[in-house]
């Protein structure tokens, strides 16, 4: 069960931060070719502004773009992670309560 919905929070959670993702990596973008070029870059845009930038020139589709291998990645991370949470934490109660039963 706990695989299920750590898949299903991986994929829900990478579809909400996606646009956000790819503004980061066009900022980094930018940032990488003003110091390739040796150019001051005298203004940075704002997370919302490029939004509707990337909205603007590449649709609803270019806030969206990479979202099948983020799905891939994250959805299994996400189950593997919280599955492993959630063994180690009944693991680590029936020790405890081993320890307290003096078993």
């Amino acid at each position: 069960m706990s695989f299920v919905a750590g898949s299903i929070s991986g994929t829900v959670a990478a579809m909400l931060t996606l646009p956000f993702d790819v503004v980061k990596t066009q900022c980094q973008v930018t940032l990488g070719a003003t110091e390739a070029m040796r150019v001051t870059l005298l203004h940075m845009d704002s997370t919302w502004l490029l939004l509707r930038r990337i909205r603007a020139e590449s649709g609803t589709r270019g806030c969206f773009a990479v979202f099948l291998p983020r799905i891939i990645k994250a959805a299994p991370s996400c189950a593997i992670t919280i599955s492993n949470y959630e063994f180690g934490k009944i693991f680590f109660q029936r020790l405890n309560q081993d320890r307290l039963l003096g078993c």
